[in-house]
């Protein structure tokens, strides 16, 4: 009974408002809601800026890891192979690597490039000899090559039409 009380006076207070109150009031309630939204939203940014930051940094890392394992596959692909350096071609050059390139169909080039870098000058014949998962020889070039000492360059072996480079495992120079 005692609710009912308390119910008919505040519905006796309300009605007894006039207009202007009622719309002050409505106001002052619609204020703090919009106040109550904008901090939800202040602090949302806020979060955002800081937490956001971490987020994106986290992503930009994540899609490094992807290029990086991008690059790593393509240099354990089969169109590269490891070389296998004879003595006397460690005395004038860094190890290297090879790469198989496949000519177009119409002019049947098979090749094979090495990045020489040249301890000193060297100038002659270089030899690179393709192998396959036995180390059996399945292809060789000869190529004449003059470098100074400190330079870099590639250089290119052409193969048989008929050498299966992609059966070559690994390669031998000298």
């Amino acid at each position: 009974m005692k609710n009912i009380g308390v119910l008919l006076s505040v519905l006796l207070l309300a009605s007894c408002m006039s207009k202007e109150e009622k719309m002050k009031e409505a106001n002052e309630e619609g204020n703090e809601v919009v106040a109550v939204k904008a901090k939800f939203i202040e602090g949302a940014g806020d979060a955002l800026q800081n937490e956001g930051k971490k987020a994106v940094k986290s992503a930009s890392k994540g899609v490094g890891e992807i290029i990086k394992g991008v690059n790593s596959g393509m240099s354990e692909s089969i169109n590269t192979a490891e070389v296998i350096s004879d003595p006397t071609f460690k005395n004038c050059f860094e190890d290297c690597k090879a790469e198989k390139i496949y000519g177009e169909d119409s002019d049947k080039t098979k090749k094979v490039t090495v990045y020489l870098i040249a301890k000193k000058d060297f100038s002659g014949k270089l030899t690179l000899r393709a192998l396959d998962e036995d180390k059996k020889e399945i292809g060789r070039s000869n190529l004449e090559v003059s470098i100074k000492k400190d330079e870099a360059k590639y250089v290119d072996f052409a193969f048989d039409a008929r050498t299966h480079l992609l059966q070559t495992e690994s390669f031998t120079i000298k």
